[in-house]
């Protein structure tokens, strides 16, 4: 497969989409750039390890509360909160 892609004035270049797509590349990854001694380039993508990746990893040892439910209980219960008197002046 070949493409063709312009360098910029400061020196940036666009990977075609279908060179990105047949690499797995998405935003975010890095890209890694090796120059054979006969000047062949090739790329090697890095995969970011994403946060939704990690989820179910480690087993819960107890059952957590869903946030949205937590904000409310926490929206209904500020206003019975009580401050000593010299915090409120």
């Amino acid at each position: 497969m070949r493409a063709l892609s312009t360098l910029s004035r400061k020196g940036q270049t666009v990977i075609p989409a279908e060179i990105r797509h047949k690499l797995g590349a998405e935003q975010g990854d890095q890209i890694i750039f090796t120059v054979a001694d006969d000047d062949t380039v090739t790329l090697q993508v890095v995969k970011r390890k994403r946060l939704a990746s990690l989820v179910g990893i480690l087993a819960a040892t107890r059952n957590y509360q869903d946030p949205s439910e937590y904000r409310k209980y926490v929206y209904a219960t500020k206003s019975q909160l009580r401050y000593p008197e010299d915090i409120r002046e």
